[in-house]
């Protein structure tokens, strides 16, 4: 008997049949209406990316916290710390390559409704 896994939470379960409820929702709203939902899904994205970079200032923390606790010479505190700064560096890369391509994907939403 094949074994199936189960959703970890009530709104894992429901996704499918609310993905299938906002489709046809969708079909017939106004084009204002799914302008608004595109600009909102963009701006989630942008949540969503803040959220990640600020997770990882938030480790980046935690692991400064580490290096400055242990018995640790001046040689050992200086590469830990010039780890961290290339991580968080790359970290604001990639968070500034995300919000550069929100505006490309926004305006192809926009022209796709229109």
């Amino acid at each position: 008997m094949p074994q199936t896994t189960r959703p970890h939470t009530p709104l894992e379960a429901g996704q499918p049949l609310m993905q299938w409820w906002f489709q046809h929702c969708m079909d017939g709203s106004p084009p204002m209406a799914r302008l608004q939902m595109a600009w909102l899904a963009s701006a989630g994205e942008v949540v969503h990316a803040e959220l990640e970079f600020l997770g990882a200032c938030a480790d980046m923390q935690q692991r400064w916290a580490r290096c400055l606790s242990g018995d640790t010479d001046a040689k050992t505190l200086g590469e830990c710390y010039q780890g961290m700064v290339k991580e968080m560096a790359n970290a604001q890369f990639k968070r500034l390559h995300r919000v550069t391509q929100l505006p490309n994907e926004f305006r192809q939403q926009v022209w796709e409704e229109l």
